[in-house]
Order: C-alpha cells, then sequence, then structure tokens
C-alpha cells in the first residue's frame, strides 16, 4: 500500500511538473497576439512581444509567412534542440579549451525575459542577453518591396565572460518542411540539389557544407569529403503554395549551408546558415597509436588556438518571399537572376553568334619523374610545342570548328604546376618567345583568342620571384600552409606526391598585377585565373592577419581595377567572381549527390545562361562520357576539351596524373562530333536566358528557355514521347522557338 502511494505521488508531481513546463511554454495555437510593426504595398510585417516571433504578412494573398513550425510544441525533439526551433539565433561558445556549448535565443531569451525589442525604419530590432556567458548580440529584421532582410550587426555582439562565440546559426528553422508537405529543400550543392519531402534515404541525414570551399589557411589532417562544393551563397524552400529563397549578402565568406532531413534530432526538414564569428584552428601536438590494435594505424592529437579575428562586418540574409500556386524553384531563380542584374551584380557578356564557341586548353609542358644514369630525377617534358599547337588548331578547322577559345597552360618556364606566374616568359623547350609570337600572329588572323593561365595561387616551386618564407601562407602557428595530393583509401595526405604551397592572399594581386603588364607587352587581353575562383583562403601570418572576407575584398578590388582592359576566366566559378567572368570553366553540372538529396537541377546555370558563357569539365576527362554530356545538353554548358600533341601516358609519372586521356589524336573526332550535333541547338540557346527547368518523369528533363526553345534530355533506355518527337534512350531533342 505505501509503495503503491508513493509511486503515485511520484507520477502526480511529474505530471505536475510537466505541466509547469507546458503553461511556461508559450502555446502558439493559443496566443496569436501578432502586432503590425511597419508595412509597405506588398508585405506587412507582425511581431509577438510574448514569443518574440516575427512573422511577414502578403498583403495580397493575406498568407503569412512565419518564422517557424507553427506545430513545433508537439515535436518529438527535446531540451536545447526543441528550443533552437523557435530562436532567431542559436550559438556555439567555446570555453577556454575551445570545448563547445550550445546556446538558443529562446530558452535564455525569450523564456527567461532576456530580450528587449524596439521599432527601427522598415521594421523591428531584437536585442538578447545571456547574463551567465556575459554575451549579448541583436538581430534585425528589415521589411523590402520582395520580402524582408535580416541582420545581425557585428556591433551589437559583446563577449564579456569567459565563453567565446565559436559560431552563429540564423533563423534555423524558417526554410523548413515536413513529411506532410508537398515540396522540397534548395541547396546549393554544386550545380544545386532538390531535397523532397516524400524523399526516402538510408542512413544519412544531413550534411553541412562550407561556401566557396575549405578555407586552406586552416590546417587539413584527414582528407576533405569530395565534393562539388557550396559555389552561390543561397537556400531555399517551396512548401505547399509558399516559397522562401534566402541569399547571404554579407558574411558569406565565413559561412557554411547546414542540411538535415526530418527526423534527425526533429521532425522537420531543414535548411539554413552557419557563420564562422571566430574560428578555431586545430594543430597536430602528436600522433598515438589507434585503439583499433591494427598495425600502424595511428590517430591525430590535436590542440585548438582561437583566431585572431572574428567576422568584420554585420551578417545580412536577403529573404525573396513567394505565394502562387504554381510556385517552383525555377521561378524563384528568375526573381533573383532579375534582382542581380538590376543591381549590377550580373551583366550581360554573351551575345547572338552565328558561330558556337569551343573551349580548348592546351597543355604546353609539365614536370614527370625520371631517370637520368639511373638516377631519379624530376625532368620537364614538351607535351605541345607552339608549332603543334598550329597543327591541332588546324585539325580543328579542318573540320568545321573556328570559333576556338585557346587557353595555354604550361607555357612559361618550368611547365604547368611548378613555379609561379610572375610577369610573362616563355618555355625553351615548347618555342620560346619566337613560337609563342608565331602562335599569336596565327590565332590573330584566324580570329583565334588567346587566352595565357596564371598560375599566382598554388606554387609547386620556389623561385621566378616567389619564396615560400618570405610569400608563402602560413597557418596560425607560424606553419607553412601547404595543398596535398590525397589518397582516396585511407583519406589520408598521399605521400608519393609533395605538398605544395598557397601564395599569401595579400601578395596574390601584386603577381597579378605583374602577369598583367606583361600580357599587355603582347597585346594580350584575355587570361585565366587557376585556383581563385574554386576556393579562398584566410592570411594568418601573424605580421598581417586577414579573414577571407578581407581578403575577397581585396582581390576584387584588383580585378575590378583591371576588368575593363581584360578578360577575365576562371574555373568553378565562386559567386564572388561573377561580376568580372568572361567565361567559366569546370563549373560543376552536378550535385555531389548525397543519399538526402533527391535530384540535381541547374540552380547556378539558370542564374548565369545566356549572359555569362561557361563549360563544366573537359569532355576527355569526363568519369561517364553519356551521362556527362547529356548533362552539358541539359543545362547548357559549352563544349570544352583539355588536350595535348604527345602521347598522354606521360602524365601517369606526373603530379596531374588525371590527365592520362588527353592526346588530342584520341579525342578529336568525338569531340568535332559533340561539337556539329550540339550546334543547331546552341545556335538558338546560346544568348538566351534559361526560363523553367523540371523533371517530366524519372530520368527525363525539360529546359525552356525565355525565347520558346525547350530541350528534352532523356537519361533512361527507353523511348520517349514529348509533344510530336520521340526521344530515344540516352538522347535528346529540342524545339526551336522564337531566335
Amino acid at each position: 500500500m505505501v509503495v503503491a502511494l508513493n509511486k503515485s505521488i511520484r507520477i502526480f508531481v511529474i505530471a505536475l511538473i510537466l505541466v509547469v513546463i507546458v503553461l511556461h511554454i508559450p502555446v502558439y495555437s493559443q496566443n496569436e497576439n501578432f502586432k503590425v510593426i511597419t508595412k509597405n504595398e506588398r508585405y506587412s510585417m507582425l511581431f509577438n512581444e510574448k514569443t518574440a516571433e516575427v512573422a511577414i504578412k502578403d498583403n495580397l494573398s493575406g498568407k503569412v509567412f512565419r518564422q517557424f513550425p507553427e506545430d513545433w510544441e508537439q515535436d518529438f525533439s527535446m531540451g536545447v534542440t526543441k528550443f533552437s526551433i523557435p530562436s532567431h539565433i542559436v550559438l556555439e561558445m567555446a570555453d577556454e579549451e575551445a570545448k563547445i556549448s550550445v546556446y538558443n535565443t529562446y530558452a535564455l531569451g525569450v523564456m527567461r525575459g532576456n530580450y528587449k525589442h524596439r521599432i527601427i525604419k522598415d521594421g523591428l530590432r531584437i536585442d538578447y542577453e545571456f547574463p551567465t556567458q556575459g554575451i549579448s548580440i541583436s538581430i534585425e529584421f528589415l521589411l523590402t518591396s520582395y520580402g524582408f532582410k535580416v541582420r545581425i550587426p557585428i556591433d551589437s555582439i559583446k563577449e564579456e565572460g569567459d565563453m567565446k562565440i565559436n559560431r552563429i546559426w540564423v533563423l534555423p528553422y524558417f526554410i523548413y518542411g515536413s513529411k506532410k508537405d508537398n515540396g522540397y529543400l534548395i541547396i546549393p550543392d554544386g550545380s544545386g540539389a532538390l531535397v523532397s519531402f516524400d524523399h526516402k534515404v538510408g542512413n544519412e541525414r544531413g550534411f553541412e557544407l562550407p561556401i566557396y570551399g575549405h578555407d586552406y589557411g586552416l590546417p587539413l589532417y584527414d582528407m576533405p569529403p569530395k565534393t562539388e562544393g557550396v559555389r552561390v551563397p543561397l537556400y531555399g524552400v517551396k512548401r505547399g503554395n509558399l516559397g522562401v529563397l534566402g541569399v547571404i549578402e554579407s558574411g558569406d565568406y565565413d559561412a557554411s549551408i547546414a542540411c538535415f532531413m526530418a527526423g534527425n534530432a526533429t521532425s522537420y526538414y531543414r535548411v539554413y546558415p552557419i557563420f564562422n564569428y571566430r574560428k578555431i584552428h586545430k594543430f597536430l601536438l602528436y600522433e598515438r597509436e589507434a585503439s583499433t590494435g591494427q598495425a600502424g594505424e595511428v590517430v591525430d592529437v590535436l590542440v585548438s588556438k582561437f583566431s585572431p579575428y572574428t567576422l568584420k562586418n554585420d551578417i545580412v540574409i536577403n529573404y525573396f518571399l513567394f505565394v502562387d500556386d504554381d510556385v517552383n524553384y525555377s521561378s524563384m531563380i528568375r526573381v533573383y537572376r532579375n534582382y542581380l542584374l538590376t543591381n549590377g551584380y550580373l551583366t550581360k557578356r554573351i551575345e547572338k553568334t552565328t558561330d558556337i564557341p569551343f573551349n580548348l586548353v592546351i597543355i604546353n609542358s609539365i614536370n614527370i619523374k625520371t631517370t637520368k644514369l639511373g638516377i631519379p630525377v624530376v625532368d620537364l617534358f614538351p607535351l605541345t610545342t607552339f608549332e603543334e599547337t598550329i597543327k591541332i588548331l588546324e585539325e580543328f578547322k579542318k573540320r568545321g570548328i573556328n570559333n576556338i577559345n585557346l587557353i595555354l597552360k604550361g607555357y612559361q618556364p618550368g611547365g604547368y604546376m611548378n613555379k609561379i606566374t610572375n610577369g610573362v616568359k616563355f618555355e625553351s623547350k615548347i618555342g620560346g618567345n619566337k613560337g609563342f609570337r608565331k602562335l599569336l600572329e596565327y590565332c590573330q588572323k584566324n580570329n583565334i583568342s588567346l587566352t595565357l593561365t596564371a598560375e599566382i595561387i598554388e606554387v609547386h616551386s620556389s623561385g621566378n620571384g616567389f619564396s615560400p618564407s618570405r610569400d608563402g601562407n602560413r597557418y596560425l602557428n607560424n606553419g607553412l600552409a601547404f595543398m596535398y595530393k590525397w589518397d582516396p583509401v585511407i583519406k589520408k595526405k598521399n605521400r608519393d606526391y609533395d605538398p605544395w604551397f598557397i601564395v599569401l592572399p595579400s601578395k596574390v594581386p601584386l603577381y597579378l598585377n605583374n602577369f598583367l603588364k606583361g600580357l599587355e607587352t603582347y597585346n594580350v587581353r584575355s587570361l585565366l585565373i587557376e585556383s581563385m575562383g574554386d576556393f579562398i583562403y584566410s592570411q594568418n601570418k601573424l605580421s598581417k592577419v586577414l579573414s577571407r572576407e578581407e581578403v575577397a575584398s581585396l582581390w576584387k578590388e584588383n580585378l575590378s581595377k583591371n576588368s575593363a582592359k581584360f578578360s577575365f576566366i576562371f574555373t568553378s566559378g565562386n559567386f564572388y567572381v561573377i561580376p568580372y567572368s568572361s567565361l567559366i570553366l569546370d563549373m560543376p553540372l552536378d550535385s555531389s549527390n548525397f543519399s538526402i538529396e533527391s535530384e540535381s537541377i541547374p540552380l547556378y546555370q539558370m542564374l548565369l545562361h545566356g549572359y555569362i558563357p561557361y563549360s563544366g569539365r573537359p569532355g576527355n576527362l569526363r568519369e561517364s562520357q553519356k551521362k556527362e554530356f547529356l548533362k552539358m545538353v541539359e543545362y547548357g554548358a559549352l563544349p570544352y576539351y583539355m588536350l595535348i600533341y604527345k602521347d598522354s601516358s606521360y602524365f601517369k609519372k606526373s603530379i596531374f596524373n588525371e590527365m592520362v586521356s588527353s592526346s588530342y589524336k584520341d579525342w578529336i573526332e568525338q569531340a568535332v562530333k559533340e561539337y556539329k550535333i550540339l550546334k543547331d541547338l546552341y545556335l538558338n540557346i546560346y544568348h538566351v536566358p534559361m526560363k523553367s527547368h523540371i523533371r517530366l518523369k524519372d530520368g527525363i528533363y525539360r529546359v525552356e528557355y525565355e525565347n520558346g526553345t525547350e530541350v528534352v534530355v532523356n537519361y533512361t533506355k527507353n523511348l520517349f514521347k514529348y509533344k510530336n518527337k520521340t526521344v530515344k534512350g540516352e538522347d535528346f531533342v529540342f524545339f526551336s522557338g522564337k531566335n
């Protein structure tokens, strides 16, 4: 009897505690105390003082965009995770030993009354204080004609205790969906990807990708995952007839995009940005034997060190809102593209043509491992002389390809992937200055665009004005920063290849200017800058540290000063180079295909097509010839090959062994065949923006252009009928629009 009574008392106490907790949490379904803060012709900003929720009402439809899921209180999540759902901000804070703790503005701010709000121009500001942690931070909501902006003023962040802010999540559950919703998340992974709310996956629950790639100013000890990278700082959602597109306008250089499935900690799909307010650098202290018992396996023991700098500029996210029964990623991207055009970030660099461009990279020379008198040496090998380059061009012209963008790599003394490009000089083994002038004259007579490559970021050897100790980037512990070739099996550095240097970011403009002066002496106005469009990295040399944001500002200033006189070509095409790009090579034409991603889409291509020309990876380096050719057609990418004159087996002995299939004799017929297959289609679409992209059924996609041209691509092996045409398996058809 006593035992039963005690059990009843315990149940009663637990129930009482739960009631108190429930009463303490504002119940949104019963508390719609919103008041209007400000409004414009299209939108109204609403605010609930009791819960600190900010909502945006579409004045035309009456639809309201809530800050987080309305049913969040019934979600299965618990603790910090649950209270992160209605939070404006989640903070990752570090103690003196860099141990991370996670806090949010709902649990420590709203529930404890540690926040204030005030009306500002066009919106609202909310100030949060975390007294125990000694942290304060503010967030502003500003109404716009297309939705709203969120700003975290950097000067509002105060750290007065022992805890330091490491990372900041902003509105982590504003762009969300659930399994009962009809729609998808829009992810900027590679070309772009969708995460459908009905997508069934295995064990993978989500991922986080750094915008613009890894910061190589920080050391790496394990091979980074192979991904297509985040090239453009946007993300979004379609949920029923509502759409949201979030664009990071400030803070993107030190941010990541996080995406998670429903069922991982909460019942919501979500995508949101995480900003590195203060980075934590990790350095190798020592290696110890792994506890797996496997012989030779070691574990890195690391020590942490805080970055000496934090974010300098405000965090700003621009949210575009959509209400339409037909809303989709295509319509949202069109609106953002028009926004970029209106604000001058994107300009048209393509005109209608009667001859479609063919992008051709020629590698002139490279170092290979060989032996002399039985002694292992590294020696320069001429792969394509200037005279042989002319022969290759002649072969293409004979086969009907005349509009060639010729790009040379490895023309400088020492060859490709060796010394820094500092001025313009030519390797004697491939023809020297005299041979280059002959090639230049040939190109001018035949209206062939000639481009020289600048290797001013990744450098494999000292010399030519580059001293690693003086000009190489460093880690925060003053060690030289290196790049590595990785072993994909053990996920560690491949010891068969020497590491190489990355140039101090502040020195890059100096080397670029020297190169531009050299180009002027030959009246060459086009250059490819290796690596600048692939990644950006911080400078941690203690005499002058620079964040990635500051490095980007420095580089963009230099590009802007010279963009009127020179045409810049970049690889990958990170968003910060777009205003200066005349052509982008190696642009991702696929996503990373994470298991949570339901399909790839041409998100980035829809922004750029018809304005800036681009190509995917070289046709001779494709992993799947048929699939990647069709992808090129679907995404409107120009044909592109990277070739040499000699036998490509020499690459097996070089660091650039990916080029083992590159002899022009092996590829010229395929290149010409593809060009002719594409020519009629591309004459219709080369200069025209994309209007829409849609999956007609599994493995079959349709792209429509603004002039009405339609392209249907069939990746399956089955026939597919569209309108009055039959699309063969692994083929495409197109319907001409108004040209």
